[in-house]
């Protein structure tokens, strides 16, 4: 019913409105703006990994002549002055059910592309100033750390957990940069060379 009223609010809404939810949760159960689930049953024949099953697939674009941020999405937690909540900007969740599915478990999947999807390759990768973790804070702030693997974090059941992998980084690349200029390069043989300018 919800999401009937939703896709009715969409499609009735001029193009520059704005469709909000706002909800008072008091009781003790979840409270949430907007909530949704895609259950994917079996299809004989379908090839394996040949589809995608999506719980909410958004998408802004800038047309030309548009110079301007766009943002895919944007999400806040806020506590607000005389809450002590614990706040998670976002969550993004693995769940595996199955101990016979040896593929591999993505919580963020940074990626970068130069094209729409079934497009053309272009000849250059436009790629430019391109950063797959950013992060920022609003002058006066900041985080205390950047980067922090909690307790129990780190498991493996086939040889020792890797904190950072850098199995797929090549001989000579630069693995970390600093305000000086210099780098840290990867020189092989697990020895990491600092190079300065």
């Amino acid at each position: 019913m919800k999401r009937l009223l939703l896709l009715a609010l969409l499609a009735a809404a001029p193009a520059c409105a704005q469709v909000k939810s706002v909800w008072f949760p008091t009781n003790e159960f979840l409270g949430y703006s907007f909530g949704g689930r895609v259950d994917r049953t079996y299809v004989p024949g379908l090839a394996p990994y040949s589809v995608y099953t999506i719980g909410a697939l958004l998408g802004a674009h800038n047309t030309a002549g548009v110079d301007q941020w766009v943002f895919g999405i944007a999400t806040e937690a806020i506590s607000q002055l005389g809450s002590r909540s614990v706040i998670v900007g976002i969550e993004a969740t693995a769940v595996n059910m199955e101990p016979l599915n040896f593929m591999p478990k993505i919580a963020n999947n940074a990626v970068f592309k130069n094209r729409l999807d079934g497009a053309p390759a272009p000849s250059a990768p436009m790629n430019a100033n391109s950063i797959a973790y950013w992060i920022t804070a609003q002058p006066g702030t900041g985080f205390e750390r950047g980067l922090v693997f909690h307790d129990g974090s780190l498991a493996s059941t086939n040889g020792r957990p890797v904190a950072i992998d850098f199995s797929g980084v090549s001989v000579g690349a630069d693995i970390m940069k600093f305000n000086d200029g210099c780098v840290l390069r990867y020189a092989g043989a697990g020895v990491l060379k600092a190079v300065c300018p």
